[in-house]
């Protein structure tokens, strides 16, 4: 972490899970200082009058901040854990020439996590850059989790030249960002700052203490316009994989803020101004908004609340499905909005379980099936899901277990719950995944297979209701108009199977395959995944997946035939009591 984390060292016993710096990471490590908000003000409103310092750092500059990391909201091996990370320093510009500036920080750094670990370390250090080209000069920088790195190939984090301009790349120790404002607000210690806004986003791999993860992220930067030094930074992770064998999620967040300095900082007064002014009126109408959300939701009962935090709410229109990190089941969570576009077409209900800015929970409910969709570890938040969709029956790709605040209060009343799940299992499925890069796009019999037409789908509706024995119609018209690849086989000029294929985000999801029993070890099925592996590799899909019940032998075998492997587990639970005869379709 810049300034802060260092190279864990436990001479006691390793590291326990994210004990250690991240170098898988983008941009990882952070910086930080001890400060006051009343001094701060006072110090910029008294430096206000004093005029604006050179663009270039001067002997003298000085700086001081504070740094947060937090890793939570974790799901699978990650629930329930977190870990904190606390930093605090001081930078000071000793000399600068034409060429070079030469400066020492100083920073300390408090790490903790959930399983009782508990570090520290300080760093007192002194380097240079380069001015022009803003790369240290040394291979040592001013950051102990970057010594690993090579400094000449780094750029200093702290400073930019006020000169950019909107458009132009900005080299940030080992990343590039893109300045996209020049007079962007953000809030840092209760007030808000205007400056240079530089932001960067990707995707990585981490494979480390924490474990094996894909990840995206998100970076932005602000800096002084007139001085070019840093004034906060805002970086937001979500993190999906595995750790020590078992599937798992994480999120992690870092936050930095000048503190203090020596030179003034630009304050956004009239979003300050509209801010002061606009307190009187939210104190004045809180207590009004607060009973028009009570009588909301017990009249027209479109939320509830799982506990502070966690709202669960129907999605009305597609169009509105948040732009927020998916923290529930890793395998599908790039298709929920395309899950949700389907339901919606079929006038089924959607909902969403939001968590500040994560969505922790979702769920649908298929009418014509009568099952639904709930994915979300937590139990609390599925069984409020599930009472919100009226569903008994569903599939998850989690075991949920009572919850042991259930227990406890069982306890309290003298009685022992000795069962370890919430629900009861109908079904198991396999989930299973394979790559589509590299190697040839797949080749079908296409005197056999072909895309479907609007006007087969009567016919596919039919055959439909045929296997399954439940109707089918609305939500087949949906899965068609919702864009999917789909295709039918013929025989005889009549159809005796299809298959559909959905693309989301850049991954696929094949699903739904069906084939006439008497059609069967005909090789019907195979030519399906093919035409449908084909169309996703030319659609350039990174990855495919599918569901498949584990009584389901022949799909499973087309499955293994063609490449797939096994990632996952999906389950139908009940909420029902006793064992009831009736069809389960995974659609």
């Amino acid at each position: 972490m810049r300034g802060g984390t260092g190279h864990w060292q436990c001479p006691s016993r390793p590291p326990q899970r994210g004990a250690l710096s991240v170098r898988s990471s983008p941009v990882r490590h952070r910086f930080v200082v001890v400060g006051n908000a009343t001094l701060i003000l006072t110090l910029f409103f008294s430096l206000a009058c004093l005029g604006i310092v050179a663009a270039d750092p001067t002997g003298g500059d000085g700086f001081s901040y504070s740094f947060h990391r937090h890793v939570g909201s974790g799901s699978g091996a990650y629930d329930g854990y977190t870990d904190n990370t606390y930093s605090s320093g001081q930078y000071h510009i000793l000399t600068t020439n034409a060429s070079q500036v030469t400066f020492r920080a100083t920073y300390s750094w408090t790490y903790s996590s959930s399983e009782g670990l508990r570090q520290s370390s300080s760093v007192d250090r002194t380097v240079s850059f380069s001015l022009p080209g803003r790369h240290y000069v040394a291979r040592l920088t001013d950051l102990d989790d970057y010594d690993s790195f090579d400094g000449t190939t780094l750029a200093v984090w702290f400073w930019v030249s006020p000169g950019v301009r909107p458009g132009d790349t900005v080299q940030i120790l080992e990343n590039n960002f893109t300045v996209v404002a020049m007079d962007a607000t953000t809030w840092s210690q209760w007030v808000p700052r205007k400056g240079i806004a530089a932001t960067a986003a990707g995707t990585g791999i981490r494979d480390d203490a924490y474990g094996q993860f894909s990840l995206t992220w998100v970076d932005t930067y602000y800096f002084d316009a007139a001085t070019g030094y840093a004034i906060a930074e805002r970086y937001q992770e979500h993190d999906t994989g595995f750790f020590q064998g078992q599937s798992a999620s994480f999120d992690w967040t870092e936050s930095f803020d000048v503190m203090g300095t020596t030179y003034p900082i630009v304050l956004d007064l009239p979003v300050l101004g509209g801010t002061i002014a606009s307190i009187g009126v939210m104190v004045v109408s809180a207590a009004g908004v607060a009973y028009g959300a009570r009588w909301r939701m017990r009249t027209v009962g479109r939320s509830r609340y799982v506990d502070s935090t966690t709202e669960v709410y129907r999605l009305w229109k597609v169009e509105d499905f948040p732009r927020l990190l998916a923290a529930v089941s890793p395998m599908l969570a790039p298709f929920l909005e395309d899950f949700a576009r389907k339901a919606a077409l079929s006038k089924d209900t959607t909902a969403l379980a939001v968590a500040g800015a994560r969505i922790v929970g979702f769920g649908m409910n298929n009418r014509e099936a009568k099952i639904a969709t709930i994915l979300g570890e937590n139990t609390a938040i599925t069984e409020t899901l599930r009472s919100f969709l009226r569903a008994k029956d569903f599939f998850t790709d989690t075991r949920h277990v009572i919850p042991e605040g259930l227990r406890s209060e069982a306890r309290g009343y003298c009685v022992t719950i000795s069962e370890s799940n919430a629900y009861n299992v109908f079904e198991t499925y396999q989930v299973v995944r394979r790559e589509l890069d590299g190697g040839p796009i797949p080749s079908y019999d296409v005197t056999l297979v072909s895309r479907m037409a609007e006007r087969d789908l009567p016919e596919v509706s039919l055959l439909a209701r045929r296997v399954y024995r439940v109707p089918s119609e609305r939500w087949l018209r949906s899965v068609f108009d919702s864009g999917d690849l789909a295709f039918v086989a013929r025989v005889g000029g009549k159809v005796v199977g299809f298959a559909f294929a959905s693309l989301a985000n850049g991954h696929g999801r094949v699903h739904t395959l069906t084939v006439l029993p008497e059609h069967r070890n005909s090789g019907i099925g195979k030519e399906l995944m093919r035409a449908r592996l084909a169309a996703l590799r030319t659609l350039e899909a990174t990855d495919v997946i599918a569901e498949i019940a584990d009584w389901n032998l022949p799909s499973l075998q087309v499955a293994w035939r063609h490449g797939f492997q096994p990632v996952g587990k999906m389950f139908v639970e009940t909420a029902r009591t006793s064992r009831i005869q009736r069809t389960i379709v995974r659609r």
